[in-house]
């Protein structure tokens, strides 16, 4: 190893390039893990609209978040299209699919990223729903709404698999109750099948 140049702080440099190598391989991992993201929400955005398709077959109008011009590109809408090269996946937060038939407003599919406790980003899955209204002398009339929470798991660890294998079910019984013409097995089998997030009160709309 040649020496130093006269005057240079050997301490210094090891420092120096090992910060520079921590900074090379977090650099790195991000990467990964945007390109895992990406794969996810692709995944996720065309699970969502051929459920989307698949409702609206049965005359269920269900809402997709991104819309659908944004990310995919239409040969015959809905059923044949392809995914816009031009897409951000990774940047994307947030999608959810909001259904919006008579007695089902405030049923929401949504996943969305988040950092927990300890910094890490994390995948949510939640479906909430409607849990009925009550009156409120200086709010006026607010819904109170419940959630499931349907999948949680580390960016690094979403097992596209398993997450698939939860949709399914939860699709099927969703769409089963809109045959039914009723709620209450759906929010049964909800609240039967998943741990519980968090209530709160939003506005009526009446």
């Amino acid at each position: 190893m040649e020496a130093a140049p006269a005057g240079t702080n050997e301490t210094f440099l090891h420092e120096l390039r090992t910060e520079l190598e921590k900074t090379q391989a977090a650099v790195e991992r991000a990467e990964e893990d945007h390109s895992h993201r990406a794969e996810v929400n692709r995944r996720l955005l065309q699970i969502l609209w051929e459920v989307h398709v698949q409702f609206e077959t049965i005359g269920v109008h269900l809402a997709i978040d991104p819309p659908s011009t944004v990310f995919a590109t239409f040969a015959e809408y809905p059923t044949q299209w392809s995914f816009r090269d031009n897409f951000d996946f990774a940047g994307l937060k947030a999608i959810e699919l909001g259904d919006r038939a008579p007695g089902w407003i405030g049923f929401t599919l949504r996943f969305a990223y988040y950092r927990d406790g300890d910094g890490v980003s994390r995948l949510r899955g939640t479906f909430e729903w409607c849990d009925g209204e009550s009156y409120h002398r200086y709010a006026g009339w607010m819904r109170t709404m419940s959630q499931a929470i349907v999948y949680d798991a580390p960016d690094e660890k979403v097992d596209l698999d398993a997450l698939q294998s939860t949709l399914k079910e939860l699709v099927v019984q969703w769409y089963a109750a809109h045959l039914e013409k009723s709620t209450e097995p759906f929010v049964r089998y909800l609240k039967g099948k998943f741990p519980p997030g968090p209530t709160y009160s939003k506005e009526s709309y009446r």
